[in-house]
């Protein structure tokens, strides 16, 4: 491993050697394979629920920690010529995640485990096929009639798939901005968040989709139609697997969606929370910058989402594979990172206390720069008036909103 000096004199990203990349990347596959299809064996053969606590507390309790105690790292993952690499690596990843869903739904179907804990594995599982989207997001962010299907594909694991035309052309264009279902607002709780993005997300799919074909002089009901496509493979995966388990099935397939529509509108709400591109005078708003979206550079959380928590990277150059995005110097950060700010997002009142303040540095302490919702106003002016009175917000340290 080795680091290269700025002109400053200061460490950039260190690059690391093809063949420790290339293994890292493999073991962390083979990682987030054995701590799914291991529990969820062993609930089958014990008969035993308990199992499936060894996946939520890997992903959920020794991953969030490790990530906050080693904090960020600024590995760069590849080079130009890995591309193949981790272009084979996705494709395998995406065909685990399937797996993974058809295992928690046999084990839910099977009858083999208490109630409570087929709910459970299955609402786990599909937590964590939360990673399908980004998936199909590096796959959907690039041309050709391959990297399409996957992307259709990989979204109909999860029954998401409204989620590409909506991401591309809906939040990729309206991002930090109060017109924009997926960047939640200062004030809203990620439960609120989620039951109105996930109606508005959906629709934006649709609509996006046929404003696509529309343009192109192509039928809305045609193979032409992702949503369409996408979806329709949902039906038919759905349908296999009723047909293999029975209809006792069908109700462990719709946990599992739900389970992975909440936890990406979790991460939704994490992304850009409270951030708000400035209105110019002409009456529009800014072009999207590094400065909103919040970013992390943890390293095993970004070894499992594809360094997606360099999201500032990701909406500038969003057709760049995931092995080279970069952070980004100067741009708001999360306390920690996806995995962890999942469950703080979970609890309301510790998320406020965390992120709040961070807002309001990222915004300089201009109002007009904060995303605001209806139930955040008290607070924001509270926060605004402890920040330009030279006073640092609560919770927050110097520029530990910044890095």
């Amino acid at each position: 491993m080795s680091a290269k000096l700025n002109a400053k004199g200061q460490v950039m990203s260190r690059h690391v050697r093809p063949f420790v990349l290339y293994n890292v990347r493999i073991m962390f596959l083979l990682v987030n394979i054995a701590y799914q299809i291991l529990p969820l064996w062993l609930m089958y053969t014990t008969q035993q629920s308990w199992p499936i606590f060894i996946t939520i507390g890997f992903f959920f309790g020794f991953v969030p920690l490790f990530d906050l105690a080693y904090g960020d790292t600024k590995l760069q993952f590849g080079d130009e010529g890995s591309d193949s690499f981790f272009r084979t690596m996705l494709f395998i990843q995406a065909f685990c995640h399937f797996a993974m869903f058809v295992a928690a739904v046999f084990v839910a179907a099977s009858g083999a485990v208490p109630l409570w804990g087929s709910a459970l594995a299955v609402i786990t599982i599909g937590m964590l096929n939360v990673q399908c989207p980004v998936v199909a997001h590096e796959f959907g962010h690039k041309l050709g009639r391959i990297n399409r299907t996957m992307s259709n594909f990989v979204c109909a694991i999860v029954g998401m798939g409204y989620f590409m035309p909506q991401h591309c052309r809906g939040h990729h264009v309206q991002v930090a901005t109060p017109e924009d279902c997926a960047s939640a607002r200062f004030g809203d709780t990620s439960f609120g968040f989620v039951l109105k993005s996930f109606p508005a997300e959906v629709r934006g799919g649709f609509f996006h989709e046929g404003e696509r074909l529309r343009k192109r002089g192509l039928r809305f009901w045609s193979f032409e139609n992702d949503v369409l496509v996408s979806y329709g493979m949902s039906v038919l995966i759905a349908a296999g697997l009723v047909a293999w388990l029975g209809w006792h099935a069908l109700p462990w397939i719709m946990v599992h969606h739900f389970a992975a529509w909440f936890t990406l509108m979790l991460n939704d709400y994490i992304q850009h929370y409270g951030l708000l591109r400035e209105m110019l005078p002409n009456g529009r708003r800014e072009p999207a910058s590094p400065q909103h979206s919040w970013n992390t550079d943890t390293p095993l959380c970004n070894l499992l989402v594809f360094n997606v928590q360099r999201h500032s990277h990701h909406h500038a150059q969003p057709m760049l594979a995931y092995q080279h995005l970069r952070d980004i110097k100067g741009t708001p950060r999360l306390p920690t990172g996806y995995f962890g700010m999942m469950v703080v997002a979970l609890i309301p009142p510790l998320w406020f206390h965390l992120m709040d303040p961070r807002v309001i540095q990222a915004a300089r302490g201009r109002r007009d720069l904060v995303n605001v919702g209806r139930y955040g106003n008290f607070r924001l002016r509270r926060l605004l008036d402890e920040y330009n009175a030279g006073r640092q917000p609560e919770s927050l340290g110097g520029e530990a909103a910044f890095a």
